[in-house]
């Protein structure tokens, strides 16, 4: 298991440093086995953008760095969406929760065991069968203890243990199977996913189809500030959260602006307390404080935030030695993001800490040494609104974080600007964007 997750977005990266690990097996919070599989024809998670047109090469912009030494798990926007192309898990599920075949052409539940039988035609980039073998050794690289639980029934077969290993969990990225690429070093991981990278240019990575009738992949690197200048320069697909982008988008001829879902959550993360800090605040208020897509948290269904229970993760709470009285009255928030600055001054308007608070945005390494330190009243972040395995995700919170409070604030959306004739689109569960089969 990864001894530590980074938990990002493209302004800026919260990194949580491990304190206190899950138990062995990666279990926790148990989600419900997701409903059946949508039936042939279902279009409810694709987005529909026109009738695709056949296409050479696709160029799409990205706005962080894209790592290869990061893959297949990704860290930040960019790597999200271009990993997703990249690599493939045993299963995926589709944005309603439904699962659908990933590697695994079929699974089943018997003897208190997961059985994944793979594609007879389950190939790596470089040809070479995928077997069941290849996905124990790849598990064994990120996540020893579920390997260790995996029994090998012939070439094609697996087998995991049910009890600590809820049903999703198998479509996370971490158990994308992947082997070393020749050489090592910087080399892309060798996936199983529809692309492969044939260009190593961070800045211009391009990636080739495994299947003959689809378009070659350019994924070009630029800042932020520049998402207007990557529509002008011709980019098929970008995805955005900036209003000004959005609003230039709606007028050029040939493109469609797509809401995507609501995949990410700001909370209000505060050490030692018992007591919430924004319960009795207006959250609507803080809507209207941010300038993109946002709504008051809120969670539809029998289901809650991964973060709002993690009793079951054997996580071990740190004892607090500074009390209220040894903390700064500071709301603080990463500087280089504009959503969390602004949730945090409309926090300290509200009276959220009381008078004399203020909110205090700090660099984004400063703001990771200050979140580890838990020396502040409070803290402004985001967080993914769905994981797959909710212990994972818990070790990215700082140590102190089994003691405090975790409120969530507001979920919040991006769009994507996708040209009119593309491929069809699909949105995942916990919202990575895949370039559907035709």
């Amino acid at each position: 298991m990864h001894s530590l997750l980074v938990l990002s977005h493209r302004r800026g990266v919260v990194v949580g440093l491990l304190a206190a690990a899950c138990r062995a097996g990666g279990g926790g919070p148990r989600v419900e086995l997701p409903p059946p599989a949508p039936a042939p024809g279902d279009t409810t998670c694709i987005l529909a953008h026109g009738r695709a047109t056949a296409r050479d090469t696709l160029t799409l912009a990205v706005f962080d760095p894209v790592a290869a030494a990061h893959a297949p798990l990704p860290r930040n926007e960019g790597e999200r969406l271009v990993f997703g192309q990249l690599y493939e898990s045993l299963i995926r599920l589709d944005c309603q929760g439904r699962p659908l075949p990933g590697l695994a052409k079929s699974w089943e539940e018997a003897s208190d065991r997961w059985a994944f039988t793979l594609r007879d035609n389950a190939r790596f980039w470089d040809g070479a069968p995928v077997t069941a073998r290849d996905v124990l050794a790849s598990w064994r690289v990120r996540d020893p203890a579920l390997a260790q639980g995996a029994v090998v029934t012939d070439d094609h077969t697996l087998t995991v243990p049910a009890a600590g290993n809820p049903f999703q969990r198998f479509a996370d990225q971490v158990l994308a199977v992947t082997k070393a690429a020749p050489g090592g070093g910087g080399a892309w991981p060798i996936g199983t996913g529809d692309y492969w990278v044939t260009s190593g240019d961070p800045e211009a990575l391009v990636a080739q189809p495994m299947r003959s009738g689809r378009p070659a992949l350019k994924i070009v690197t630029a800042p932020a500030s520049a998402s207007r200048d990557a529509l002008d320069a011709g980019a098929d697909l970008l995805v955005t959260d900036d209003p000004a982008t959005l609003e230039y988008a709606r007028t050029l001829a040939g493109y469609t602006d797509l809401p995507l879902d609501w995949s990410r959550t700001y909370v209000l993360l505060a050490p030692g307390r018992d007591k919430a800090l924004a319960g009795d605040l207006r959250l609507e208020t803080l809507q209207e404080a941010v300038r993109r897509d946002a709504r008051p948290a809120e969670w539809s269904g029998n289901g809650h935030y991964w973060f709002s229970d993690l009793s079951s993760c054997g996580l071990l709470p740190v004892r607090d030695t500074l009390g209220a009285a040894g903390r700064r009255r500071r709301i603080v928030y990463n500087q280089s993001d504009r959503s969390a600055a602004d949730v945090a001054a409309r926090l300290v308007g509200l009276g959220a800490l009381g008078r004399g608070a203020v909110a205090a945005g700090v660099p984004p390494a400063a703001f990771e040494s200050s979140l580890r330190a838990g020396g502040d009243a409070a803290y402004v972040l985001e967080l993914p609104r769905r994981v797959y395995d909710a212990c994972r995700a818990a070790v990215g919170l700082p140590a102190w974080g089994a003691a405090g409070t975790v409120e969530p604030l507001l979920d919040v959306r991006a769009h994507v600007i996708v040209r009119r004739g593309l491929p069809r689109m699909a949105l995942d569960w916990d919202g990575t964007l895949r370039l559907a089969p035709p």
